[in-house]
């Protein structure tokens, strides 16, 4: 960095002005044409970029920086002998430590480096990564919610609106491949066998109008909602890899295809095992994943275990509480019945069919009672409530005069409640690559991509509801969640020693706040010398934060300018 006096003299009238200046060297211009076989690159060129406009500030001031500049050091800014001292109280600047904080800790784990910090939109893409952690809300909500943050201190954007915001999600949704491998090279797959776990889910739309959404099978239950259907590949222990969204009324294979597709790119010929849930992986993802020579580990559905038992390739006995395992058609077969889950089903089911009879038994009381209720649709309520709890297998029910009256088939509820807790887990792996234990575990696995989905849907960074209409930011959205759940997953793991949240570390940062330094009318600021020690904890988990930079324009300012009915 230098410092630059300009001197121009227009209409009889003198201007000068101070500009602080950094150096850059980047890649020269290509000649135009095809370049000849064997000649060299071009060469690179050093460009000037302008980082601040110091003509307002006073003399000596500028004079530490450009010393500063020259030599690396100077003098500090609170000697009296150099500057004037400050006067008033101290003032309090804006919040600093929640984006420092994340901005440091996405620099160790590679974020930073993947999305970029060169140009103006990509580090606008990195404040949307931050404000998903610590804000969640709509790209307007977020340019907002800058007004009380450091963001030009850290991230030097400039003023930006909610338009600049919808750029960075097209830039995020463009590099997304190129983020997800440079973030993949950070932790390479180990040479021998990787596992990888993958998994889908479906998030619901308030509105009509984004180009993903269609009606389908909604897992949230939100009858009459279009939706999105989301699928999330990650390693072994949970990490993200990479998101994928799809058309509502996409099913679970199709998406299962595109991972295996991607693992294909990536890792080429390496023994990879991918880990999907029961009905993922079906005929068409094992001849995927034959071809790619890949295995997978999966789970039968409840009608594959009931058809195994009824040609009796395995039998009740063997579901117990260590795993067990019988092999069929070249297959692995796991078996195992985990006494917890089977106790709390019997229990549900016990509840439910206890629910369903009280519910009954006041409808009967009010027919009595209430010559004009219909008895068909007595019926109709009483058919309804057996199927939703799913009793419909082992319960009847029929009118007898104005009274529904029930029938149990003891039988067919036992048969209903033989694979309570029981499951089977079925793979190719060989058995010199994983024990039936390791096999076991790794199905369970499953659990942390499921970890995952609970804090990007219901969770820290509620990547619903969907703000945006068109695909591609609403890909880019995915993006921004997908990373944004990396620094979480990193965050909480460092302060869950201290018995925090990430909401807790994320609050007690908003206190970090920076300190004017100097007048008012210099626009410096520096960080505090001490802290509280419920601000200072956390800190000491994070990266240390780095001095703020000069910054010597406005705070951002975006406010609502259609203010809605009602409000004066």
């Amino acid at each position: 960095m230098f410092i630059k006096r300009n001197r121009s003299r227009q209409k009889g009238k003198t201007y000068r002005s101070v500009l602080l200046i950094q150096g850059k060297r980047v890649r020269g211009k290509r000649p135009a044409g095809r370049p000849a076989a064997g000649s060299p690159p071009p060469k690179s060129v050093v460009v000037h970029e302008t980082l601040a406009n110091l003509s307002k500030l006073p003399a000596p001031l500028i004079s530490i920086i450009e010393t500063f500049c020259k030599t690396g050091r100077g003098p500090t800014l609170k000697s009296p002998s150099v500057l004037p001292p400050a006067t008033g109280p101290v003032e309090m600047g804006p919040a600093y430590g929640v984006l420092a904080g994340l901005h440091a800790l996405a620099r160790e784990l590679g974020v930073v480096e993947a999305v970029g910090e060169s140009s103006r939109l990509q580090r606008l893409a990195l404040f949307l990564i931050y404000a998903r952690v610590a804000h969640q809300g709509s790209r307007l909500s977020a340019a907002r919610w800058s007004e009380d943050h450091a963001v030009d201190e850290i991230l030097r954007v400039g003023h930006f609106d909610e338009d600049d915001l919808y750029a960075a999600l097209d830039y995020l949704e463009q590099e997304q491949p190129r983020i997800e491998e440079t973030l993949q090279v950070r932790s390479p797959v180990p040479s021998s066998r990787a596992v990888f776990l993958y998994d889908v889910t479906s998030v619901y739309f308030e509105g009509q109008h984004n180009e993903l959404a269609e009606f389908g099978y909604n897992r949230d239950g939100k009858k009459g909602k279009k939706q999105m259907v989301v699928g999330l590949l990650t390693d072994a222990q949970g990490e993200p890899l990479t998101i994928q969204l799809y058309r509502g009324n996409t099913a679970d294979p199709p998406t299962f295809l595109d991972a295996v597709r991607t693992l294909k790119a990536r890792f080429g010929g390496q023994e990879i095992a991918l880990v999907g849930d029961r009905g993922m992986i079906k005929r068409m993802g094992k001849e995927a994943l034959g071809e790619a020579r890949f295995h997978y580990v999966t789970a039968l559905t409840d009608p594959q275990v009931r058809a195994l038992l009824k040609r009796g390739v395995v039998q009740l006995e063997l579901f117990e509480e260590t795993p067990v395992e019988v092999e069929v058609g070249g297959k692995r077969l796991i078996l195992r019945c985990n006494p917890a889950t089977r106790e709390r089903e019997q229990s549900r089911r016990t509840d439910q069919w206890r629910c369903v009879k009280d519910r009954i038994t006041a409808r009967n009381q009010a027919m009595e009672q209430k010559p004009r209720l219909k008895a068909d649709t007595s019926l109709r309520q009483a058919q309804a409530l057996v199927k939703k709890y799913r009793l419909d297998s082992w319960v009847t029910v029929a009118l007898e005069g104005r009274q529904v009256v029930w029938r149990e088939d003891t039988a067919a509820r036992e048969a209903a409640a033989q694979l309570d807790g029981c499951y089977v887990i079925e793979t190719d792996l060989p058995m010199e690559a994983v024990t039936t234990e390791q096999a076991h575990e790794r199905y369970l696995d499953l659990t942390r991509v499921e970890r995952d989905f609970r804090t990007l849907k219901t969770g820290l960074l509620e990547i619903r509801p969907v703000f945006v209409r068109k695909a591609q930011r609403t890909r880019g959205h995915a993006v921004v969640s997908l990373l944004a759940l990396k620094l979480a997953r990193e965050l909480d793991r460092r302060v869950a020693p201290l018995g925090l949240t990430v909401e807790d570390a994320i609050e007690r940062l908003g206190g970090v706040r920076l300190v004017r330094l100097g007048d008012a009318e210099w626009g410096l600021w520096r960080l505090a010398d001490r802290y509280p020690v419920t601000q200072q904890e956390v800190l000491d988990v994070l990266p240390k934060l780095p001095a703020p930079m000069l910054s010597l324009g406005k705070a951002n300012r975006n406010r609502l300018k259609n203010l809605r009915q009602g409000r004066s």
